[in-house]
């Protein structure tokens, strides 16, 4: 059954819809009510008292309640391009289906428990369509607007992972990042509380290395490593034709693999995270994208902007964030890519969990 059909069964009974992934709702032409067990429904619709007619979606399958309702199998993946016609209208209850930013630290430290080397790898600038066909990959919301500086500490949380990690029993911590860590304010808070953060040459073919080798060479026991790595953000600008995306990323699932495997030579319960801050539209994808007036190509900071935008705050201050159809500038002529908005392409970031048991 594909979605549309699912929809017009709606409308004549309750749904059983198992393996329909929640954010796929964002696509029906009308709101669902969703039933988070079978016998929650099945009382609700035994009591005598009177209701009003509702749309009723469950995604429990209980087989002592199942055969009263109609168990469907929905072939629908909300997470494709497609999902850019929904995402800006039905954003709140996007980001109620799905992992977002601000639960990623929760779910390392709540994965954590069960490990003794914890490392976390920071992607600036990488998309869920770029690496979704990767092991262990799962789609995640990034915050608004998709940019470094909000996203990258979204993701890390108040107080810092580092410091929760701590208290959790890793008493150890130590930061890899090719960001200079004086001259960049971002990098010193994301590394709060991390005292050796080493920097990385970017300009070395083999700088990644460095990680490997130190992961190789140390005992990790009660270990948390935070890497920032640069993905393909650094390509989106001064570049005049395209860009090899996906040797890049291919770069960097091998380098992923390497640090897996230098774990499980180690020996001991370990996992690699990944998550990236935003992702990225791209200009050789040729979106059609129409043309309003604003400070930036796809956001602009302050209260109100004109377009179709979402007013949002993040630490006090303001932004308007524009929907996907939308471009605030021309293109630049070096400007290969551009993010900040809200779309599938820019939103939708991969989150990557990797163990060694």
């Amino acid at each position: 059954m594909d979605i549309l059909a699912l929809d017009r069964l709606l409308d004549r009974t309750p749904v059983v819809a198992a393996n329909l992934h929640p954010v796929s709702l964002a696509f029906l032409r009308a709101p669902v009510r969703v039933y988070q067990t079978l016998g929650e429904l099945t009382r609700s619709l035994d009591n005598p008292s009177p209701t009003r007619p509702e749309r009723i979606l469950t995604f429990d399958d209980n087989p002592r309640y199942a055969v009263r309702f109609p168990t469907v199998l929905v072939e629908h993946d909300p997470f494709t391009p497609e999902l850019n016609r929904v995402l800006f209208a039905q954003r709140d209850l996007v980001a109620a289906s799905m992992l977002t930013h601000a639960q990623i630290a929760e779910r390392i430290i709540r994965e954590a428990q069960k490990l003794e080397t914890v490392v976390l790898v920071l992607l600036d600038g990488l998309s869920y369509a770029d690496c979704r066909d990767w092991p262990g990959v799962a789609p995640c919301l990034a915050t608004f607007p998709t940019i470094t500086r909000i996203g990258f500490p979204s993701i890390i949380g108040h107080p810092p992972l580092a410091a929760r990690l701590f208290d959790a029993g890793f008493s150890r911590r130590v930061g890899f990042t090719y960001w200079e860590r004086s001259d960049e304010p971002l990098t010193n808070r994301l590394f709060q509380t991390i005292a050796d953060t080493r920097r990385l040459d970017a300009n070395k073919p083999n700088a990644f290395d460095q990680v490997l080798a130190w992961i190789s060479a140390e005992d990790l026991n009660h270990t948390y490593v935070q890497i920032v790595r640069s993905a393909l953000d650094d390509f989106a600008e001064g570049h005049r034709t395209s860009i090899p995306r996906q040797a890049i990323v291919r770069s960097i699932r091998k380098e992923l693999e390497a640090m897996l495997e230098t774990l499980r030579l180690k020996g001991r319960p370990a996992a690699v995270f990944g998550i990236a801050d935003h992702g990225i539209l791209w200009k050789e994808d040729n979106h059609d994208l129409e043309r309003i007036s604003i400070s930036g190509a796809r956001y602009a900071e302050g209260i109100a902007g004109s377009g179709r935008g979402y007013r949002v705050e993040f630490e006090n201050r303001a932004y308007w964030v524009l929907d996907y159809f939308q471009m605030g500038r021309a293109w630049r002529a070096n400007e290969q890519g551009i993010h900040g908005g809200i779309s599938f392409e820019e939103s939708i970031v991969p989150f990557i969990h990797w163990e060694v048991n």
